[in-house]
């Protein structure tokens, strides 16, 4: 009994102390970096947390979804703060107030189509700061308080300058005069005071004579510090230490703002328990008006939830969520929002609400739009007009000087139209036309005419007729003719009447090193000549300025191909690698040049060198090579066999070692310098275990080839086991289908 209340007077003390650990958090728990996530963490667990009560801390001092996932996400890493952030600084966390979703990555079903609340935007825009611009003139409204700092300047007849700070009775103290009680008064106020209780010196103060008249100029120096309260639906609430100097917008912006569902429009300053102004963010926002409300000391902001809430859908300038007040109605929306969109049907909105437990469509006319009032979850908008819907037009297009559309009241017959794209390009084709005839949006009749017939020419055309005048360009598309062989860029080439090889060589970036200028041929394609041959073939010789013996003319569809010189081969090389004195890339000499040539002309082996081990990589495949008889038995051994270009020679390092794998008592590494047999080196690690394959242990040498065991009667032939060998023994499979007794 006694250890439960212990445990639990412990939890309450760990719970005080990590509050007041984390209250420089408390501010920025809407927004927190990555960093200073790390950093609560470590506190929780120095506090001696779990998981599940740093949850209940973060969500206490505000954290979102985002963050909770991102917290349980680090809890178990191993935890490291960048270098711009220490856990040893943690005490110097800069502010980020008002920048949200810093968590982009891990965001919980955040959609970028979703709709923003209007003004949201402002409390995230990373430009602005919560600290009031102070170098600029004091406002003759701000209300002076205990701690601000001012200057006043005497000048004329006299001259002189007084720095005084208001006490926390709210004077200011001069010699020779009594305490001058300023609080509470704003600047134009202070100084006519001021200039009243120094005139006692100053006689020149209330003087008209320009010779004595002494004049007084008041400015704020340096505003006090005021602690005010933030509570309701905002971001981040809390109690925030500010200039004296910050106003309304500086103070909601530290505070991050109005959350999802905290009110923009009526936003309460409380002064002693009762309210002295209300605050409309919507008159910034959308006039420009700001709201120039100073606060003071233990001054409290009320954010309370919206009242409410449209959502503008289609056809406004502004897609958003719009805040209303009671008592608005639908032109004040529209207002709010800046309009209909230019392509927006604006002489009726549609409205989609909640009624009960269904949805139901309002039409509002433009002349109600001043008399009826929206509701909370309302989805507003104006129908948009499609953009191909265009009337009173022609269409021209092919091979006239100014294609597109034009004015159908000034082009009405076919003569009209042409004259208006400024009659025909030179790559008409023909003396006919085609008119393509509009049937309620089908194009689903045509019209061919004659252009050199009058008839044709005064056709009357309709709405949205098109009328296409052929080019010769459309004959030629997709007509190519193609080069291939020794030229530097082989490819097909568009087509042109009057192309010449020499041409066609230079498109293809000339020829080749390897071309062979008396060797160029032309294939054509002659089976439309009904004869059985199908293909023509014209052999061309080129002279040192590439031109051609029998200059020719191309046609669409032939195949130019350069040869190179007769007998003309590519070099083809293989590599060395291994225990070799010169490993690297060699030429394939000659045809028919094997692995023996290549060991007899460029291989020295190193004393390493495992002999037995070589091994040919060709293709990624491994082709074992017994190198002791291949070198023994000469150019004729049948582990003879030719080389190929790319293939690989390895001579790997001797291994005294072999290794056992599978169904044995323990899988191993022996030494051994002798070859042994497959048994015995089973044996050498324990032998077989009841699973164990005898009859299917085969063993991998170290140039890849592979060899198993045989049977002969009652008896197994195991392998030869050499030193860099693997010995494989296989496993039964479980027999599913056996019935135990």
């Amino acid at each position: 009994m006694y250890k439960k209340i212990f445990l639990i007077a412990m939890f309450f003390l760990s719970f005080n102390s990590f509050s007041q650990d984390i209250n420089e958090l408390r501010e920025k728990a809407s927004n927190s970096s990555q960093d200073q996530i790390i950093v609560f963490i470590q506190k929780a667990k120095d506090q001696g947390l779990s998981l599940m009560d740093a949850e209940k801390q973060l969500i206490l001092i505000g954290g979102k979804a985002d963050e909770i996932k991102k917290l349980r996400n680090l809890w178990n890493k191993e935890l490291s703060v960048s270098s711009s952030s220490k856990i040893d600084d943690s005490e110097k966390i800069e502010s980020k107030f008002g920048e949200l979703n810093v968590f982009e990555q891990d965001s919980l079903e955040i959609k970028d189509e979703e709709l923003k609340r209007f003004g949201s935007d402002f409390f995230k825009n990373k430009n602005i700061v919560e600290v009031p611009q102070l170098y600029v003139a004091t406002p003759s409204d701000y209300r002076l308080g205990p701690g601000d700092e001012l200057v006043i300047n005497l000048y004329g007849a006299s001259e002189i300058t007084y720095s005084v700070q208001i006490s926390r009775n709210g004077n200011v103290k001069f010699d020779k005069l009594g305490p001058v009680y300023l609080s509470g008064l704003s600047i134009s106020a202070a100084n006519k005071r001021l200039k009243s209780r120094l005139s006692k010196i100053y006689t020149g103060l209330n003087s008209n004579n320009p010779i004595e008249k002494v004049d007084l100029e008041l400015n704020l120096q340096k505003a006090r510090t005021i602690v005010v309260n933030i509570t309701g639906q905002v971001e981040a609430p809390g109690t925030y230490t500010i200039s004296g100097f910050s106003s309304i917008l500086n103070a909601l912006y530290a505070a991050g703002g109005p959350n999802e569902v905290g009110t923009y429009r009526d936003i309460k300053i409380l002064r002693s328990g009762k309210v002295v102004h209300s605050v409309d963010l919507y008159d910034y926002f959308t006039n420009g008006i700001y709201p120039n409300v100073y606060l003071r000391d233990q001054d409290v902001i009320l954010v309370r939830p919206y009242q409410i809430q449209t959502e503008l859908v289609t056809g406004f300038k502004q897609l958003s969520l719009f805040e209303l007040k009671k008592g608005e109605v639908v032109l004040d929306l529209i207002n709010l929002s800046g309009g209909a969109s230019s392509n927006a049907f604006k002489k009726k909105l549609f409205i989609e609400r909640f009624v009960d437990f269904s949805k139901t469509i309002v039409e509002i006319d433009e002349e109600n739009f001043s008399s009826n009032r929206l509701f909370d979850g309302d989805k507003i908008l104006f129908k948009e007009i499609k953009n191909d819907n265009v009337t009173n037009i022609v269409k021209i297009a092919g091979a006239v000087n100014l294609e597109g559309n034009f004015q159908l009241d000034s082009n009405k017959t076919v003569n009209e139209l042409i004259n208006s794209a400024k009659g025909f390009s030179s790559d008409k084709l023909g003396f006919s036309a085609i008119l393509y005839k509009n049937n309620k949006g089908l194009n689903n009749e045509a019209v061919s005419l004659n252009l050199e017939e009058s008839s044709s020419l005064q056709y009357i055309l309709s709405e949205n007729d098109s009328l296409y005048v052929p080019s010769t360009k459309d004959i030629l598309f997709d007509l190519k003719i193609e080069i291939k062989g020794e030229v530097n860029f082989p490819k097909e080439i568009d087509f042109r009447f009057g192309l010449t090889i020499t041409d066609l060589i230079n498109m293809s970036g000339g020829l080749s090193p390897y071309a062979n200028p008396k060797d160029v041929r032309v294939y054509r394609n002659i089976s439309k000549n009904g004869k059985s041959k199908l293909t023509e073939e014209i052999i061309l010789e080129l002279d040192d300025n590439l031109i051609p013996n029998n200059r020719i003319s191309l046609l669409p569809d032939d195949i130019v191909t350069v040869n190179t010189y007769p007998y003309r081969k590519e070099n083809k090389f293989y590599s060395l690698k291994g225990e070799v004195a010169l490993p690297g890339l060699y030429s394939i000499k000659n045809q028919n040049y094997s692995v023996y040539d290549a060991i007899n002309e460029n291989v020295e082996f190193l004393n390493s060198a495992s002999i037995e081990g070589l091994y040919i990589l060709r293709d990624s495949i491994q082709i074992p090579v017994n190198g002791k008889k291949l070198i023994s038995d000469g150019k004729k051994s049948k582990y003879n066999f030719e080389l190929v270009s790319g293939d690989e020679i390895n001579i790997p390092a001797k291994n005294n070692t072999i290794s056992v794998f599978g169904e044995v008592q323990q899988e191993g590494i022996i030494n051994t310098s002798k070859p042994i047999n497959a048994k015995q080196a089973i044996e050498s690690v324990g032998g077989f275990t009841n699973q164990s394959i005898k009859r299917n242990v085969y063993v991998e040498y170290q140039n890849g080839l592979r060899k198993v065991t045989k049977s002969f009667l009652f008896f197994k032939l195991y392998p030869r086991v050499l030193p860099g060998s693997k010995v494989f023994v296989p496993k039964k499979e479980d027999d599913v289908q056996k019935t135990s007794v």
